[in-house]
């Protein structure tokens, strides 16, 4: 067989296989790449848990509001979710990611607040104002967060080294309850 007619029959052979050595590379790496789970819903966070490649809803409540006074001379005002823990449990690790979708263009850090709920008897309560009989206070103390964006309209919320307790990330009318134990 003369050389030329060699080289197109191999020609033909590797444009035959080509197609199909491609397909099966494709799937291999589409199927075990993870690929990072959007939210579906505006201005609401949840967990990103990495190591399932899942997102996990957090505890979400409506603001409750309380005021209670502290004696003859002095009151406090806050919010308060029932229960001594959320249903939303997240181990202690060195750093939390949370994912949220906002509308393009609009910094996370300006609708969402993190804090750190007091547990009291029965109730998560979160203080934001103590009043004493001469002065008031509203200095409410929040966790700083880092974003990162990941694409249009959706940004990692990292916190880093979070101790144990009740938490939330406060939005508008409602509190995104998490635990970390």
């Amino acid at each position: 067989m003369p050389i030329e007619v060699q080289h197109q029959n191999s020609t033909k052979i590797i444009m035959k296989i080509l197609p199909i050595t491609l397909l099966w590379i494709s799937a291999f790496f589409n199927g075990s790449a993870q690929q990072t789970a959007f939210p579906e819903f505006d201005n609401k966070p949840s967990y990103n848990d990495s190591k399932k490649n899942r997102l996990i809803d957090l505890e979400k409540a409506a603001y409750s509001t309380m005021a209670k006074a502290n004696g003859l001379f002095k009151a406090e005002g806050g919010f308060f979710l029932p229960g001594t823990s959320s249903s939303t449990k997240i181990a202690q690790q060195e750093k939390l990611q949370f994912i949220v979708k906002v509308t393009p263009g609009t910094d996370p850090t300006s609708i969402f607040d993190l804090a750190k709920f007091e547990v009291r008897k029965d109730n998560r309560v979160y203080i934001t104002t103590k009043a004493k009989a001469t002065s008031t206070t509203t200095s409410t103390p929040k966790i700083i967060y880092d974003v990162r964006k990941i694409k249009e309209g959706y940004y990692y919320l990292e916190t880093n080294s979070l101790e144990k307790g009740e938490y939330f990330f406060g939005a508008n009318d409602f509190m995104y309850a998490f635990s970390v134990e």
